[in-house]
């Protein structure tokens, strides 16, 4: 999904294909028109992605081709390449030192700290050491994740979850023994659990120019996200948002790092000091970017402005207000009973013909495959709902 909602932000503003690679055809981007999709079965292996890049050099010389990932092994594998390719090829990441360390979510934390930028309550497990669970200093339940995605991504264990809701000291030793014993060994964190539905969940898109300056910001609020054991915590339905406040915090830490690129933020607002929880940065676009977008600040032209054109880039907020969902209508609505201001505003946007779904890129989609696939992957949500309700 992330990767064919760039592949369009760049068709929308250009007229251009895009070259996705994937270990297979996936649904979003396989029959696309938009999108030549090259398959290639290892790309956990740099020399195999490195091989492949030089092919594709070869057959489109003199031209620029800007290399994005949309997941986070993407991203280290991208910056690590950064060496080895010609210099057609823009990396718009920044450094392998930086990304080490701001993905690594708990010296994220300690840098929202020292910046007083606001964040969860959170205990650092070293699962190299540990012998016993930590003594926790706030009440249960408590939330417990990897620090390091990237590692804890490539494992494979019996009741393996992003996260894990812990609502006594006998389930978090369960799971903890579980996550190392599985083969985890890098930190582990408790943290204070914020209550909340998936409508208190926010994200926030930056980006930061070749300057290292915050250019560009946009917020949404999570309407409904996926309940599925594979996808928990991914956005279905995003509202547009703006709070200023926590655009003022995110630009305040990545000015400070020297940030270069896109940046995606999860946050949480916690009623209980009405503030907004920042719980981790990606260092990339995220899986849902369509929302940006689809808001009229294509996430194409700032790569192609600041890299190739080398243009000035205004500060500017997205203060458009749309809707991106991947749900139906009738699903979106169900599933925010009870909240009725949000309801009517859904039916609103509905009425003004501000929704953005990214696989519907219609008459450029023309293959009646594909269509299929984009309806059906629509509808089946209703039995992914019926098997795991949103609680």
């Amino acid at each position: 999904m992330g990767a064919y909602s760039i592949a369009r932000a760049f068709h929308e503003a250009y007229h251009i294909n895009s070259i996705v690679m994937s270990t297979v055809p996936t649904g979003p981007v396989h029959k696309s028109t938009i999108i030549i999709n090259v398959i290639e079965q290892n790309m956990r292996e740099l020399n195999a992605i490195k091989n492949r890049l030089v092919k594709i050099e070869k057959s489109s010389q003199n031209i620029p081709k800007i290399l994005i990932g949309s997941d986070d092994w993407h991203v280290e594998l991208i910056i690590k390449l950064k060496n080895y390719l010609g210099k057609e090829w823009i990396i718009p990441y920044i450094s392998y030192d930086l990304f080490k360390m701001i993905t690594d979510k708990s010296r994220f934390y300690d840098i929202c700290e020292q910046l007083d930028i606001d964040c969860p309550k959170t205990i650092v497990v070293n699962m190299k050491e540990f012998t016993d669970i930590p003594f926790i200093t706030f009440n249960y339940p408590v939330v417990v994740k990897p620090s390091n995605s990237v590692e804890y991504q490539s494992l494979n264990f019996l009741g393996k979850k992003k996260a894990y809701i812990v609502y006594n000291e006998t389930e978090l030793r369960q799971i903890i023994h579980s996550i190392k014993y599985g083969g985890y060994q890098d930190k582990l964190l408790v943290q204070e659990f914020i209550p909340g539905d998936d409508t208190a969940m926010h994200v926030l898109t930056c980006y930061s120019s070749t300057d290292r300056i915050m250019k560009f910001a946009s917020m949404g609020q999570t309407l409904l996200e996926d309940h599925t054991p594979g996808g928990i915590g991914n956005p279905l339905a995003i509202l547009t948002a703006n709070h200023k406040q926590v655009i003022n915090q995110a630009e305040k830490l990545l000015n400070n790092i020297g940030y270069l690129g896109y940046s995606n933020f999860d946050i949480k607002f916690d009623w209980r000091d009405r503030k907004f929880k920042f719980f981790e940065i990606n260092a990339r676009l995220g899986r849902s970017n369509y929302y940006v977008t689809g808001q009229r600040h294509n996430i194409a032209k700032y790569y192609v402005e600041d890299f190739i054109q080398k243009r000035w880039l205004n500060f500017s907020i997205g203060s458009e207000e749309i809707l991106f969902t991947l749900v139906p209508k009738h699903l979106l609505i169900k599933n925010l009973k009870g909240n009725e201001v949000l309801i009517q505003k859904v039916k609103d946007l509905y009425n003004k013909g501000e929704i953005k779904h990214p696989l519907r890129y219609y008459p450029t989609e023309n293959n009646i495959k594909r269509k299929l696939y984009e309806i059906s992957s629509t509808m089946n949500y209703y039995l992914k709902f019926k098997k795991h309700p949103r609680t």
